[in-house]
């Protein structure tokens, strides 16, 4: 019929499938485009310069690994077989990393106290409006004296009352930077405990002592799933999962890391770190600001693609690790790049952005990208104020000029290879001169003689020596024991291994410790001395990565907390085994003034008051509940006051006889018994 048009039904599956069609291809064009382009041919340029230059550094670290572990590297393996004989290998590397591993929690972790403090500025920095308040308030007074008294003040006058508003006003913004250095202090360190700090932190003190650097990760705003708790219509309290936003830490494997050649400092030039993820943690990305969801679903989609990784090096990593036979793993694992680094504002703009997005072409931008395979799935300018990196690296021994240090298994490699060859011909030579060397004429033996076997009162049948000669048919040579030769050849490049490694032996229970060492004192002495070379680990951790941490977590929380009882200028002060050595022998001076002190004399001068506040302080250094066993100076004024307002309401006695709060005496039988047993009666 005229006038009429045929509608087309499109079914539900048709249009989920154009609109799929319609996504892939908006994400081609994306993945496509010049800056994306120029962007990967970057990355990959920048990649293969940091993976060839750290290699020789995943072979020192595999050697680690594998001298940890108390297994040799192939090639000796090899030639040691051949010669035959034991394959012993004495675990000294592995007893030093453990003792400085449990030396540096004993500092760090298990102080009872962060390794780490906030505190105000001393002098707090005012600000306009509070300068206007201060000439506020001047000016106020000033009128009050006018108005009360009837004269203005003399120039003399108006300088001490400037000046004592001014310290009073002072005083009262330290009292509150004290508040809110306390308030923010509390805060980062609930966002640590629950952002994954104590176990990152404890991984990295095991990647320190072992490896050429180690490197924790953070803050690192990452969808945390946790349990929460409601009430349902029954009042009774329910879990509910909730999912939020949060910043969190963690150690970073010293294998993912990869620098740009020739930098001493992350902060120097760019840097990769390598994600293994999972189907799960990949499609954890989706929906969090900054990455490409359909990139990340195609990747899901047509898997992991083209690797980056060096498969050889992670096959041995994962063999060292026990992880044996990952290839028959079913899950699928996604080599994700991360790169930090500078782009120049040049290449930004040759590669699309407009002049608006970089105003400056000669500058260097701050990018942080991942890449999957041939996808970019994320390419975002860094959002740190300052462009710093969330990373944080030290070393155990640091090289000057040198982005990779030195751990414990590279500085004895030498001493654990020499006591290992003393060992093996310890043991080949033990075995050797354990029994006799047996030459046998076999001309002189019959046919039927078990000659494989010796026992003692054994019986030999021999025959008569063709030659005539009176030699004895079978002869005995003692093979000579060296056993005290090669005891010794250990024992003195072990103990050479305790001054390289700085981890004496008698820090981790050796009782054979000879000199200085017997006495309490002397071995008091010895530890003191053993640990100044600890100090200088703590040393580094505090400079390059605790404070550092602490400062990212403290400038995260001025930028995005949303309370601002919290915010102010403060110092991060780490707190290492400088300042507890400080601590220590700050705590021994309080005991020793507090027993100096202990006479009539200075309790008169100091009071009770003082005399608390000492032992307050001597409480709080010995870890105790200071405030429960000495009160501070509130609740002590506050104890005594309550007890003056107990002891006003209580009943008074004058002369024996019961008296009311008002004054007047008690009458009847009580007080008749009052005044008969006062009188004897």
């Amino acid at each position: 019929m005229a006038g009429l048009s045929i509608l087309r039904v499109v079914s539900n599956s048709e249009l989920d499938r154009q609109e799929k069609e319609q996504l892939e291809r908006e994400l081609q064009e994306r993945q496509n485009t010049p800056l994306i382009l120029g962007l990967a041919a970057y990355l990959r340029e920048c990649w293969d310069a940091a993976r060839i230059a750290k290699k020789p550094i995943e072979n020192i670290m595999l050697r680690a690994m594998r001298q940890r572990n108390g297994e040799y590297e192939a090639d000796k393996l090899q030639a040691i077989r051949s010669q035959g004989g034991s394959e012993v290998f004495m675990m000294i590397t592995e007893v030093k990393c453990r003792a400085a591993e449990s030396w540096l929690r004993d500092i760090l972790l298990d102080t009872g106290t962060p390794p780490w403090d906030i505190q105000s500025t001393p002098i707090p920095d005012l600000a306009p409006m509070q300068i206007n308040e201060i000439k506020n308030i001047f000016e106020t007074m000033v009128m009050k004296v006018l108005e009360t008294e009837g004269r203005a003040m003399s120039p003399g006058e108006m300088s001490e009352m400037r000046e004592m508003i001014g310290q009073d006003y002072r005083f009262r913004i330290l009292q509150e930077a004290h508040n809110r250095a306390a308030k923010m202090k509390d805060r980062i360190s609930d966002q640590f405990a629950q952002g994954g700090w104590p176990e990152a932190f404890n991984d990295f003190i095991t990647d320190l002592v072992t490896f050429p650097a180690a490197v924790i990760k953070g803050p690192v705003v990452r969808r945390q799933r946790t349990l929460g708790w409601e009430r349902d219509e029954t009042g009774r309290t329910v879990a509910k999962p909730v999912e939020r936003i949060a910043p969190e830490y963690e150690r970073v494997d010293p294998f993912h890391i990869y620098p740009e050649p020739g930098v001493t400092n992350i902060a120097d030039g760019y840097l990769f770190e390598h994600h293994p993820l999972t189907r799960t943690m990949l499609s954890d990305l989706i929906g969090i600001p900054g990455y490409d969801d359909q990139a990340i679903r195609k990747v899901l989609e047509i898997g992991n693609g083209l690797s980056w990784i060096n498969e050889d090096v992670r096959l041995s990593k994962e063999q060292e690790e026990r992880k044996y036979h990952t290839e028959m793993r079913p899950t699928e694992i996604f080599d994700a790049l991360e790169f930090w680094g500078k782009v120049s504002g040049k290449m930004l703009i040759d590669w699309g952005l407009t002049a608006e997005d970089i105003p400056d072409d000669a500058r260097e931008y701050d990018a942080n990208v991942w890449v999957v395979g041939n996808f970019v799935i994320k390419a975002v300018l860094n959002y740190d104020p300052l462009g710093e990196k969330p990373y944080s690296k030290t070393s155990f021994i640091k090289c000057p000029g040198a982005f990779w240090g030195k751990g414990i298994p590279e500085i004895i490699e030498d001493l654990q290879n020499i006591c290992n060859a003393a060992a093996r011909a310890l043991v080949n030579n033990m075995g050797i001169s354990s029994g006799p060397q047996v030459e046998v004429n076999l001309e002189r033996i019959p046919a039927n003689e078990d000659i494989t076997q010796i026992h003692p009162w054994k019986i030999w049948q021999v025959m008569n020596d063709p030659a005539g000669s009176n030699a004895p048919a079978v002869r005995f040579t003692q093979p000579q024991d060296n056993a005290a030769t090669m005891m010794g050849v250990y024992e003195k490049f072990a103990r050479l291994a305790d001054d390289h490694s700085g981890i004496p032996a008698y820090l981790y229970g050796d009782l054979n410790v000879q000199g200085a060492g017997r006495t309490s004192s002397g071995l008091s002495m010895l530890m003191g001395s053993a640990g100044k070379g600890i100090r200088q680990v703590v040393m580094h951790i505090d400079s390059d990565v605790i404070k550092p941490i602490v400062e990212r977590q403290y400038v995260y929380n001025m930028r995005y907390d949303p309370d601002e009882a919290i915010k102010g200028d403060v110092d991060i002060m780490p707190r290492g085994a400088i300042n507890l050595a400080v601590k220590e022998q700050m705590n021994v001076r309080r005991i020793e003034f507090l027993q100096a002190t202990a006479n009539p004399i200075d309790l008169e001068i100091m009071g009770t008051g003082g005399r608390a506040a000492i032992l307050h302080e001597v409480a709080k250094g010995l870890q105790m509940p200071a405030d429960e066993i000495v009160p501070s100076r509130e609740k002590g004024a506050v104890k005594s006051r309550a007890k003056a307002s107990l002891e006003a309401s209580q009943p008074k006695q004058i002369e024996g006889q019961a008296v009311q709060p008002d004054g007047a005496p008690k009458g009847g039988m009580e007080g008749n018994t009052v005044m008969n047993r006062a009188a004897g009666k």
